[in-house]
């Protein structure tokens, strides 16, 4: 064969080559369709998904490029309405412009932070802010009014007993007052004396006490005048045997009004002074307690004296206060007593309503009866009343001891809401000249001294309807930090809410592109994957 050379292995050929058209070519295509490449692998991946592999698609809609981290941080940068963040992207005027702004930034972000800081701390603090106004009404319920006469015991109506005599004189003022001063009341030795069971100091006690008709000469409510007894009750105190007008014992609905300057109590009364004997107080007079229908007076620490021979008028004005429960600080270093809240259960042994006075007596006297074994004659309980030597030896020296230890000791708190009334005083002389003999004459009285040594004359009354109120308000709460928050945000980087939203937006966009674009890098770890597996498949 002419023009055809044959070659044998490892032999050169020269001239001749033989080719098949497209062999080249061919191999090619086969080992790119058999090894495809990283690229091919992730493009069929996101083809089968409907995406592209230049950008994909989020289940917003929005498109986001992986690679343009950097670009949304930019464009944050020079759109963000926090002041002061455009200046560190901006045009360099000078070499530190944006090393200043960004230390600013800090500085203010940080000023920012301890205020956000103050006003949380202060929230938590239960900060109080105190209201004071005057309600005007054109009716107001009268409160009940008390009398005790100073002088408990009518001398005519006790036992002539040494017992009875000793007991009562170491109860009295007028015991510690001579022992001061040296002197002492000559009685006989307890030991000499014989014994007095409890219940009947008791009655000799409340059958010696002045009686209603005893005390009071002329009862008026308004204008019309009316028996003392159908207006007035009994009230047994720890001062003995009072009498209240507008009392516990009243139906809520018959509570008397007080509808004008008219609605007044007047109570003419005597002291009968020239019958009296050793009392708890040594003044001469009366004691008047004005208070809540359904609260227990206490006329050995509270209400106003009255002495005999005046008329005397008592202007009441009313005064409410509505504390803040706790949390809150309502005093200024105690919380206070929620007494009026829904479910609110009275913990005190002895009383009904729950007050500090009613808690502290309750307390103290519960210890002096828990250490004597018996209660005092004029007491509340269940226990048994002490005879006259378990008063002399054991009851009175540890009333005596008492002090204000004791009464911390017992966390009697004020109450939260609390209505307390004031009164303006006023006096003239009961009687002229002229009366005080023009009684003689008609032998309404004995002696021209009478009527100034027993007689008081006592009105009372609203000055007017009007009550005085304090209240207490929180003086933060969320709203009033959430409010000067803003303004702060304003005054240190001129932000308001929708700077932080646009803070957390590009926040969350970049999350986004880095959750991405480590989703891509662990699927192009696959596609290597599977080139290297593909390229080891046809190499077989």
């Amino acid at each position: 064969m002419s023009g055809v050379s044959f070659r044998q292995p490892g032999a050169v050929m020269s001239g001749v080559s033989f080719r098949q058209p497209g062999a080249l070519n061919g191999c090619r295509v086969l080992e790119e369709s058999v090894n495809p490449t990283r690229e091919e692998v992730y493009s069929q991946q996101l083809a089968q998904d409907g995406q592209s592999f230049s950008e994909e698609k989020d289940c917003c809609g929005c498109y986001l490029d992986v690679n343009k981290s950097k670009e949304l941080l930019a464009d944050y940068l020079e759109s963000a309405s926090i002041h002061g963040i455009a200046q560190t992207k901006g045009p360099q005027y000078y070499s530190w412009r944006r090393p200043v702004w960004l230390l600013l930034i800090l500085v203010m972000s940080i000023a920012l932070s301890w205020t956000l800081y103050r006003q949380i701390s202060s929230l938590y603090h239960y900060p109080i802010k105190t209201v004071t106004k005057i309600t005007i009404n054109d009716n107001l319920p009268f409160p009940a009014v008390t009398i005790c006469n100073l002088n408990q015991y009518i001398r005519e109506r006790l036992p002539d007993d040494p017992m009875i005599e000793k007991v009562l004189y170491a109860q009295s003022e007028y015991a510690g007052i001579s022992r001061h001063l040296g002197y002492s009341h000559k009685l006989p030795d307890l030991d000499n004396l014989t014994d007095v069971p409890g219940e009947e100091l008791r009655r000799i006690a409340l059958h010696a006490a002045p009686k209603l008709k005893d005390l009071m000469l002329l009862c008026k409510w308004g204008a019309k005048t009316y028996n003392c007894q159908d207006i007035f009750r009994p009230l047994h105190t720890g001062y003995g045997t009072c009498y209240v007008f507008n009392g516990p014992d009243i139906a809520p609905d018959n509570l008397a009004r007080a509808v004008s300057a008219f609605s007044q109590l007047r109570v003419l009364m005597t002291t009968l002074n020239n019958q009296t004997y050793f009392s708890k107080l040594i003044h001469a007079g009366v004691k008047v307690l004005v208070h809540q229908p359904d609260e227990m007076p206490f006329p050995l620490f509270s209400g106003w004296f009255v002495r005999p021979g005046v008329a005397a008028s008592m202007a009441l004005t009313r005064h409410d206060s509505k504390c803040l429960p706790y949390p809150f600080q309502a005093y200024s270093n105690a919380f206070c007593e929620d007494s009026k809240a829904e479910g609110y259960k009275n913990r005190l042994k002895h009383y009904q309503l729950y007050t500090a006075e009613n808690c502290l007596n309750d307390c103290l006297y519960e210890q002096l009866e828990e250490t004597c074994g018996c209660r005092h004659y004029f007491a509340k309980g269940n226990r048994s009343i002490c005879s006259a030597k378990q008063l002399l030896t054991c009851y009175m020296p540890k009333n005596d001891a008492i002090n204000t230890n004791d009464a911390q000791h017992c966390g009697c708190l004020r109450e939260c809401e609390t209505i307390t009334y004031t009164a303006d005083l006023s006096y003239a002389n009961f009687a002229t000249g002229f009366i005080k003999n023009q009684a003689v004459k008609d032998r309404i009285t004995v002696f021209n001294d009478y009527l100034d040594e027993n007689v008081i004359d006592l009105r009372v009354y609203f000055a007017s309807l009007n009550v005085m109120e304090v209240i207490q308000e929180p003086e933060m709460n969320k709203w009033t930090v959430i409010g000067t928050l803003g303004g702060q945000l304003g005054l240190f980087l001129g932000a308001s809410t929708l700077s932080f939203v646009e803070l957390i937006e590009i926040l969350l966009l970049l999350l986004v592109t880095y959750i991405r674009r480590a989703f891509y890098t662990a699927t192009g770890r696959k596609a290597d994957a599977a080139v290297s597996g593909s390229k080891s498949d046809s190499s077989t």
